[in-house]
C-alpha cells in the first residue's frame, strides 16, 4: 500500500483542523480520538515511506513517534490526576533523545561559525524559561529542567544535520524542530505561568507541524546509512 504524497498531506490537514476544531469547542470526547489520530497517521506514512530503509534511523525515528503518540494520550488525561501530565512529560522527553539520536546520525562534525551562535541562543533561551517558569514549577522544577534539556539536545543536533543531508530536508527538520520549541514554550507558559486565550489552536497548529515536518524531512534524507 503506498499513500500519494499530496494526498497524505491534505489528509493529515483534516485531521489537524479537526482536532484544533475539536479543542477550541472543548469536546474532550472527541479529542479522545482526533488527538491520537495525528501521530498515527504519521506513523503509518512513516512506515510506507521507510519501507526500503529498515536500519537504525528508521527504527529510532519510528520510537520517537511512538513515544510522541504516547504523550499525547497522556496528556489527554492531565486534568483528572496530575500524574499523567508527568508521564506525558516523560514520554516526550524519550522522544526528543530519540529524535536527537536519529538526527545525530547526520552529524556534520565540520566546524562552523554560526553554529556557535546558534548553540548559544537555544542555551540561552531554555535558561530564561527555566527561571520564568521555576517559582511555578514546585515539584516538577528537575522534570521540567530535564525536559528543556532534551528539547535543546533535539534542536542543536538537528541543526548539527546542516551540510550532511539535502538542504530541504535540513530546513524541514529543523523547522520543525524550532516549531516544537514554540509549541511547548507556550504549553509552558499556559500552564504555569498565565492563560493564553488561543494556546490550544498554537499549542496543537506548531505541534502538529512540528511532527510532520520533522517526519518528512527525515524521509527526505534518502537513504538512512550512517
Amino acid at each position: 500500500m503506498n499513500l500519494p504524497k499530496n494526498d497524505f498531506v491534505w489528509f493529515y490537514v483534516v485531521l489537524v483542523l479537526f482536532d484544533l476544531a475539536c479543542g477550541a469547542q472543548s469536546l474532550e470526547n472527541y479529542r479522545v480520538i482526533s488527538k491520537p489520530l495525528l501521530l498515527i497517521s504519521l506513523l503509518a506514512y512513516f512506515i510506507l515511506r521507510a519501507k526500503n530503509n529498515r536500519n537504525a534511523t528508521c527504527y529510532t525515528m519510528v520510537a520517537a513517534l511512538i513515544f510522541s503518540l504516547s504523550g499525547d494520550v497522556f496528556l489527554l488525561f492531565e486534568t483528572s490526576n496530575s500524574l499523567f501530565f508527568t508521564l506525558g512529560l516523560a514520554s516526550f522527553l524519550i522522544a526528543h533523545i530519540l529524535f536527537a539520536i536519529t538526527f545525530t546520525k547526520k552529524w556534520n562534525s565540520n566546524k562552523e561559525g554560526s553554529f556557535k551562535w546558534i548553540l548559544i541562543s537555544l542555551l540561552s533561551y531554555g535558561l530564561v524559561l527555566f527561571l520564568i517558569l521555576q517559582d511555578n514549577l514546585g515539584s516538577l522544577k528537575i522534570p521540567v529542567m530535564l525536559y528543556i534539556s532534551g528539547i535543546l539536545a533535539m534542536v542543536i543536533t538537528a541543526y548539527k544535520r546542516k551540510g550532511s543531508v539535502p538542504l530541504s530536508s535540513f530546513n524541514y527538520v529543523f523547522i520543525g524542530a524550532i516549531f516544537f520549541v514554540i509549541s511547548d514554550s507556550t504549553l509552558a507558559i499556559h500552564k504555569f505561568l498565565f492563560t493564553i486565550p488561543i494556546a490550544h489552536i498554537i499549542i496543537m497548529g506548531t505541534y502538529a507541524a512540528a511532527q510532520f515536518l520533522i517526519t518528512k524531512g527525515i524521509l527526505m534524507q534518502g537513504d538512512f546509512e550512517n
